[in-house]
């Protein structure tokens, strides 16, 4: 019996990629990709702790000069990230059908701390976020880290994220997973899956 749903952060609770924020910035053609395929390619040490986004931000290496409004979009992104407002209903749908719902991200210091302290948060039961522990998705280890804090089974969880790389590692490890993408009726198939996995909503017709 499934009693934990797990979710992803990126593009299955917050919308799009990152990038999504230049937009506002209004600057040039020219510079916006070339400060898309650069801050916004590898994260890899920010999320797994090695690096802040400011010290980020001065390893890309610019040969521009970028402003100072540009400069607060990018090292506070995740404050002008939208978020996946039907799947933020559905999570607490889900806690009021008594389920436990945990996040599971690959994600950097400054973002987890913003992100955690928002009041839409509050029902979340806990956390685990790669930075904290120097672990990426899919590495197992940071499946197992979620198993191990919260005293949960895995074959008690079902986990929703984008990547089937991911999903294929939980599945491995006991657990029920879908990959979810909100483009292609993303939503409309989760609530088939979780259907399927007799995860029931309360109100909500099976």
């Amino acid at each position: 019996m499934i009693k934990n749903i797990i979710f992803d952060l990126g593009n299955v609770i917050l919308k799009d990629s990152p990038s999504i924020v230049l937009e506002e910035s209004k600057m040039l053609c020219e510079n916006y990709n070339i400060i898309k395929s650069k801050f916004f390619d590898n994260w890899n040490e920010l999320d797994l702790g090695n690096e802040t986004l400011k010290e980020h931000l001065d390893n890309c290496g610019f040969d521009f000069y970028i402003n100072e409004n540009i400069k607060e979009i990018l090292l506070n992104y995740y404050k002008y990230r939208p978020f996946n407002n039907e799947v933020i209903e559905l999570m607490k749908n889900l806690k009021s059908s008594k389920y436990n719902i945990f996040i599971l991200s690959n994600n950097n210091k400054e973002a987890y701390k913003y992100l955690k302290k928002l009041p839409i948060f509050n029902f979340v039961d806990g956390w685990i976020v790669s930075c904290d522990y120097h672990i990426m998705k899919p590495n197992k280890d940071i499946y197992i880290k979620l198993f191990q804090t919260f005293n949960i089974i895995p074959e008690e969880c079902f986990f929703i994220d984008d990547k089937e790389e991911n999903i294929n590692v939980a599945k491995t490890l006991g657990m029920e997973g879908f990959i979810f993408d909100v483009k292609n009726q993303g939503l409309d198939k989760l609530n088939e899956s979780l259907k399927k996995n007799n995860i029931n909503i309360v109100g909500k017709k099976k």
